[in-house]
C-alpha cells in the first residue's frame, strides 16, 4: 500500500529511521528501503512516499522516495 509521510528520525548507528505517516503512526525503515537515495540526503521533516509492509517487527517502509514539491505556475 502506498503512503506518504515525513521523516521523524534518521538512520543512526545501525538503528532504524522512522517516518510519521499521514495516519499518525510511526513506520520504521532501514537503508535498504531507500530507492536511489543516500541516507545523508535525508533530513528530519522531509516528505517521502513509501510502500508500507507489515512484518514481525511491526510496520515497515519500503521503496522510499522523496516527495518533490513543484512550484505553482
Amino acid at each position: 500500500m502506498k503512503a506518504k509521510g515525513s521523516i521523524t528520525q534518521l538512520l543512526r548507528n545501525q538503528r532504524p529511521g522512522y517516518i510519521l505517516g499521514e495516519d499518525g503512526c510511526l513506520v520504521a525503515f532501514d537503508e535498504s528501503a531507500l530507492e536511489g537515495l543516500d541516507p545523508r540526503e535525508l533530513s528530519v521533516g522531509d516528505g517521502v512516499e513509501y510502500e508500507e509492509l507489515d512484518s514481525m517487527q511491526g510496520r515497515r517502509a519500503s521503496r522510499i522516495k522523496p516527495l518533490i514539491h513543484r512550484a505553482e505556475e
